[in-house]
This record gives C-alpha cells, structure tokens and sequence, in this order.
C-alpha cells in the first residue's frame, strides 16, 4: 500500500449528517496522489461511530471504489481528559489527536460541518506547493455561507481583491494583514515538532497556522472553494459584549505565548485589537463583566493583563495599570514604535518577555 501524500483531516462532534455532507465532498476529490482521510470524533453518542463503520466497511468491500483513497481511519477521543474550559480547548484537543494520526508529506484541516463546492481544490492547492517547495502553505479564500443559506446566497471571504495567483506571503504578511482559516490552508507537514508537548489541547485552528508559518512562506490560490457555515451559535459568534472586545484584544498574546519565533509578528497584529478593546473598556471607566468561560480560560493563562481579566471586579491599582498601558499602545501606534520586548513585558511580565529573541 502506497504511503499517502495528503492527510484530510476532519473533527466531528455529534454531527453524524453534516459528517455524511463532509465525506462526500472529500471522498469526491479527483486526486492524482495517494491521500489519507482520517476522523477524529470527540464523544460523539448520535451514530456517528455507526455510520463511519458501515463507510470503512463499503470501501474494503469495493462497494465504493475511490481513486488513490489509500486508507479511511476513525479514530475517537475524549476532550474531558484536557480538562478544558471552553468549547476552543475541546477542539483543539480533537485537532491534535487527528493531526497525530496523519502519514502525509501534506495536510489540510476541514470541520464536519463544512464542506468543499469544487472537486479539484485539493488537487489544485498540491500543485501550487509542489512548484512552491520553498512555501510551507497554500492558501485559497473562504466561500462563506450564512446557516440555513444556500451555498449560491454565499460570498468570497476574506475578500482581499489584490492578491494574485501564485503571489507569495511572509509570515508576517499572513498574520498582520492576510490571515484567513485555518481550515483554507493546504500545510507542508513537519513531523519533528511533538505538537502534543507543545500545545495540548491549545492546538486549534490559528496554532496551527503560526506554528507552520515558521517554516516557511505562504503561496496564494485564488480559489474560494473551502464553504464555511456561518452558525449563529459558533464559538465566534457567541462571544458578545465585554467577552469579545477582551479575548480578541488579548488573543495574539496567547499565540506568543506558543510561537515565539513569530512574537513580533503578533505584537505587530495585536496594536489594532488592543486599541479597540482599551476604547471600549475606558467608555465603562474600566469595569467589565466576564462569562465563567472568559474567566476560567484566563485563570490558567500566565500573564499580567490576564490575571486582571480573570475576575469582574478590578481594583483602583488594575485601573491604573490598565488605563497606563492603554496610553502606552496609543504611544506605539502613534509613533510607530517596534520595541515590542517592552510592551509584551508590560501585558505578560519582564520574565517572560526576556525569554525570548525579539531580534528574529
């Protein structure tokens, strides 16, 4: 049996027909390589396990034949062992047993509950890395489809307009500027990174992303064929209120913490967020209020700005540090400033700032 040269890795979570949509727009890719596909399903009790026994049973039977399908694995886990605090760890926890199992020289990351509109995007995304040796990704946009929408109601997200076919990204142009789902990612695979050491359950969608940044550039497709639903009750777009102006004006920290190789990278990116949020705490004479699923993620999170957030009640002192280093981000904004060991130091700590090389 041929090893694989492209992993697809799919997480599931009680989504036994959104998972039956998935598969069929995966197994229908016309692939000149040998591919893998595998599904990690976290505590799934809906038949799921039932229907992916009766698939893998179908393909070693020849009751369904797939061009250069070299395997259908199932594999299952249990994110209660990660002791997790918010429906991000979970996922991540599935993202890295599926990531675990993977053989292939490529891979790429799709959701359950989201699936592909064209039948060549993989195949089109391996020939753009196999002519880009010295990229560690491909990148195509998103066909972003509101829940109960159908898929021609959709539109092209992000919608950068002035990126071409084949322009090549740095990293520092993927995270300040052109970011987009992990999942529209094709990833060259690294294999001597333990990303199970490093990240546990931390490794979802943007992990994974940064991490593989350090290896290498980015080559642009310009393709949307990766369909992203929109659901209303997504982790995303349930953070309302002060929990979204606070996680997502902190998170690049939470990336530093994990890849500090790219530390000035997301200091760069985070000035916006941090701006942002700081306006929106200072409208509430700093004083917020936090879900228990904010503040047990920032318990565990080491950090100075993180221990202030972990709790709805700030102190005179948290005010002051508070307000101080919002002047001190409108400084650096202003200025142009890039001496970021010193503002990292003032949001984490000066050990932690000083632990890592900012002249990368």
């Amino acid at each position: 049996m041929n090893d694989p040269i492209l992993s697809i890795l799919i997480i599931t979570h009680n989504q036994r027909e959104l998972l039956k949509r998935c598969l069929d727009s995966v197994l229908g890719q016309k692939l000149n390589v040998p591919f893998e596909v595998i599904v990690s399903d976290d505590r799934s009790d809906d038949g799921t396990a039932e229907f992916m026994a009766d698939l893998q049973n179908q393909i070693t039977n020849d009751q369904l034949q797939i061009t250069n399908l070299v395997d259908l694995v199932y594999t299952r886990c249990n994110s209660d062992d990660c002791d997790p605090k918010n429906v991000s760890e979970r996922c991540g926890w599935n993202k890295l047993n599926v990531y675990n199992h993977a053989r292939g020289k490529y891979f790429v990351n799709i959701d359950a509950d989201d699936f592909l509109r064209s039948n060549d995007i993989y195949q089109a995304q391996l020939d753009m890395l196999e002519a880009h040796p010295e990229c560690s990704m491909c990148m195509q946009d998103v066909w972003q489809v509101n829940e109960g929408e159908s898929v021609g109601n959709g539109k092209r997200w992000p919608s950068y307009g002035k990126l071409k076919n084949g322009q090549i990204l740095s990293a520092k142009e993927i995270i300040t500027t052109y970011r987009a789902l992990n999942q529209c990612y094709m990833i060259h695979r690294h294999q001597e990174a333990d990303c199970g050491d490093l990240y546990g359950k931390h490794f979802d969608d943007t992990i994974i992303t940064i991490h593989h940044l350090q290896y290498g550039s980015c080559v642009y497709l310009d393709r949307a064929d990766y369909v992203w639903i929109r659901y209303k009750n997504s982790i995303t777009m349930t953070l309302e209120g002060d929990d979204n102006y606070i996680e997502h004006g902190v998170l690049e920290l939470h990336h530093i913490r994990f890849v500090p190789a790219l530390a000035s990278e997301c200091m760069q990116a985070i000035i916006s967020s941090l701006i942002r949020m700081f306006k929106h705490l200072a409208e509430k004479n700093f004083h917020w209020q936090l879900t228990d699923r904010s503040q047990m993620e920032f318990k565990e999170t080491p950090g100075r700005i993180y221990c202030v957030f972990s709790k709805n009640q700030s102190t005179i002192w948290e005010r002051m540090y508070l307000r101080y280093v919002r002047l001190i981000v409108l400084l650096y904004k202003r200025m142009g400033l890039t001496n970021w060991k010193y503002l990292y130091g003032l949001l984490t700590s000066r050990e932690m700032a000083n632990k890592i090389d900012w002249n990368k």
